[in-house]
């Protein structure tokens, strides 16, 4: 397809059935995806549309499944359906989480800004519903959105009101991409078991010359305990981070007229790190703290000088860190 106004989903899923059967449902009755890519995860029992009575004819879209022999991360399973893509504008959205009302309002929105490199809009997370009774994400990230846009319900950010709207949470599905941005770019998921996102996210922003934001809520994060979540993951596979920091670092220090990202950027690092430090399983601890300390000592004088002015305390943390630490 090469039609601008053609928007596929790419669904990863993983031992999910029920869960993926709400989302078609949703994906039907919106009526405005013109292909589905159902990437299953290797799933013990395929989870596959045709089993769960959806065809093309339900759906109204192209349906494309794709299957993994084994499990290897939804990174993974997010690349494959970006390679099996065909429409100019893409969706990455989780199994488990739902479609607001709103989203055909933003898609229509991407379109009127002519598909500008990706959309990037607000979700609403179960958490904050259940905690605070009210719709939208944590504080700290709708601080964000209110920074970047103050009052206005969408807009194609600066660079400045960009590099503000980056460091809210990584996740893929806020974003509707132009499809062939991501492919000339070279950007996609880390194939890794955890923090799988964290590449497609900050690549995007770096490299994009176009963003657009939207303020309204485009979808629902539902969390549930599941084995699958990131926040059960305690043991070494969150040493991960350690590649994908590294070549993210190199990336921020090749792009120069990018600069002004590197403060977010070292700070979304840092309370990753201080996160992650804090949830690990103990035999992981040491080798944990040896990936923070090469993150670190990768980052240039100046980059976290600017980053130290604008976050004093964090930044003493981190020498607090590496003076204990880096022995």
């Amino acid at each position: 397809m090469t039609d601008k106004a053609s928007l596929g989903i790419a669904i990863p899923v993983w031992n999910l059935p029920d869960d993926l059967a709400h989302l078609l449902e949703q994906v039907s009755q919106m009526g405005i995806f013109s292909e589905i890519l159902v990437s299953d995860d290797g799933s013990d029992m395929p989870c596959d549309p045709a089993r769960l009575g959806f065809t093309e004819e339900r759906l109204g879209a192209r349906l494309v499944y794709l299957r993994s022999p084994k499990q290897r991360g939804a990174g993974h399973a997010r690349n494959l359906a970006l390679a099996s893509a065909t429409t100019h504008n893409l969706l990455f959205f989780d199994a488990d989480d739902h479609l607001a009302p709103e989203f055909p309002a933003i898609w229509q929105q991407h379109l009127d800004a002519d598909c500008p490199d990706f959309t990037i809009f607000r979700h609403s997370d179960t958490r904050v519903l259940e905690s605070e009774g009210r719709e939208g994400t944590f504080s700290p990230d709708e601080a964000r959105w209110k920074l970047a846009l103050g009052a206005r319900p969408s807009t194609i950010l600066t660079l400045a009101e960009a590099a503000e709207l980056c460091s809210i949470s990584a996740y893929p599905w806020n974003k509707i991409y132009r499809t062939d941005f991501l492919r000339r770019a070279g950007i996609n998921c880390s194939e890794t078991p955890v923090h799988n996102d964290v590449r497609l996210h900050w690549l995007s922003f770096l490299k994009a010359q176009r963003i657009q934001a939207d303020t309204r809520i485009g979808a629902v994060h539902l969390i549930q305990d599941r084995e699958h979540h990131l926040t059960i993951r305690r043991g070494a596979e969150r040493l991960c981070l350690g590649p994908i920091l590294e070549d993210l670092v190199g990336e921020f220090q090749s792009a120069l007229d990018r600069r002004i990202f590197m403060r977010q950027f070292i700070q979304f690092a840092h309370d990753l790190c201080f996160w992650n430090l804090a949830h690990i399983d103990p035999p992981v601890v040491p080798d944990f703290k040896r990936l923070m300390i090469n993150f670190y000592m990768r980052l240039r004088f100046e980059d976290f000088r600017i980053f130290a002015e604008c976050r004093p305390d964090q930044a003493e943390e981190i020498v607090d860190f590496l003076l204990r630490e880096g022995g």
